[in-house]
């Protein structure tokens, strides 16, 4: 695709493994569709393929892939050089550690300003502790003029872990069209068969651990009252789908579980359910979460990466321990046990979502950081 910039904006190149659904790249799109009418111009890079979620840009932003090969691809690099060259960006953003490498080609390339954030740990490192992936980002830290962590959690990971100088890292926490989840809620469909309904949204992945999620669930309804009806929907699509199945089967609980596969309509889904619930073992700030939360639903989950900064336990929601089964299903029956609690606990969480993750305060604080990098103030 061309990438005519008529306005002679700055461009800003956003480079990142594989651009899919996910909540990452709901974050780049919601980011990149807010700043593209103003003071830059947006184009996205993908280093593998291009899915159809794409289409969710607007269309002045182009889209390119390298078609990277599996394992090591020096070819790669050079695609991406000539690919730099013809478009001429002032900044590279990448996005985690896959495309970190990139920014040394994209200095060769003339590219003046170098921004890498990190949404998240790795799914093979979520403790972070990897020391050939902490090396790489250390060596490669004098080619990046910022790096960006979305939560508290990362940041102190940068600094103490990474061991990146703290004037370096910057703290952007991803932010929400708070509108857009408040109207669907506001119009939902009033449910009349006495069901709690609980809902999931993550890839089907071991680190989002919904084995945990399933068995906690299954507790939760063979404990539950006669004449109380419990229901889970789990959003999104993997590897894990087929291993998540034959347990809620196992368990007798999959006529209660409808696996949705991945879709796209995730502010309906939440208007019709009562309790969004994560059972990672690791996350920086999910924008599944902020979702749930700026539609009025209370969160339970799992107490790890940035969550600790969005929930307050008893507040709007419950944080229990990662991989504890129990402790999750024991949060989920405080909702049934008590219902009013839905409600209480759905405003406190709307309120908290207004107040500290906006998306334009997200986008403001993109558009200072791309200043910055170019040296314009």
């Amino acid at each position: 695709m061309s990438s005519a910039n008529k306005d002679n904006k700055p461009i800003v190149a956003h480079l990142i493994f594989r651009f899919d659904i996910g909540g990452l790249e709901r974050v780049m799109v919601n980011c990149i569709n807010a700043m593209q009418t103003d003071h830059y111009q947006h184009v996205v890079i993908a280093l593998t393929d291009v899915s159809d979620f794409a289409q969710h840009l607007n269309d002045s932003v182009a889209v390119y892939q390298l078609n990277k090969k599996s394992g090591k691809d020096l070819a790669s690099h050079w695609r991406l050089f000539k690919l730099l060259r013809q478009i001429k960006p002032q900044i590279l953003h990448t996005y985690n550690l896959a495309a970190l490498e990139y920014h040394i080609m994209a200095k060769l390339a003339g590219v003046q300003g170098h921004i890498h954030a990190e949404h998240g740990r790795d799914n093979s490192d979520p403790q972070g502790l990897n020391k050939k992936h902490n090396f790489l980002r250390k060596a490669l830290a004098p080619f990046i003029d910022h790096f960006v962590a979305v939560s508290t959690d990362l940041a102190q990971w940068l600094d103490t872990t990474v061991g990146i100088t703290q004037d370096k890292i910057i703290l952007i926490r991803n932010g929400i069209n708070t509108d857009d989840f408040y109207r669907q809620r506001t119009i939902q469909h009033q449910e009349t068969d006495n069901t709690l309904r609980f809902i999931h949204v993550a890839r089907l992945d071991l680190v989002k651990d919904q084995a945990n999620l399933i068995s906690a669930f299954a507790e939760l309804y063979h404990a539950k009252p006669v004449d109380q009806n419990v229901h889970l929907t789990i959003v999104g699509d993997g590897g894990q789908m087929g291993q998540l199945r034959l347990l809620a089967k196992q368990l007798k609980v999959i006529d209660y579980i409808e696996f949705t596969g991945a879709r796209n309509d995730i502010a309906q889904l939440l208007a019709h359910a009562n309790v969004f619930v994560l059972s990672s073992i690791a996350e920086g700030i999910p924008m599944t979460v902020l979702e749930a939360m700026a539609a009025s639903l209370p969160i339970i989950s799992t107490n790890v990466g940035g969550l600790a900064e969005l929930i307050t336990s008893g507040e709007n929601g419950y944080l229990v321990e990662k991989q504890n089964t129990e402790q999750l299903s024991q949060a989920m029956e405080n909702y049934v046990k008590t219902p009013a609690l839905i409600e209480q606990q759905g405003s406190a969480a709307r309120i908290f979502i207004e107040n500290n993750f906006s998306e334009k305060n997200m986008v403001s604080e993109y558009l200072m950081l791309y200043n910055k990098s170019l040296g314009l103030q």
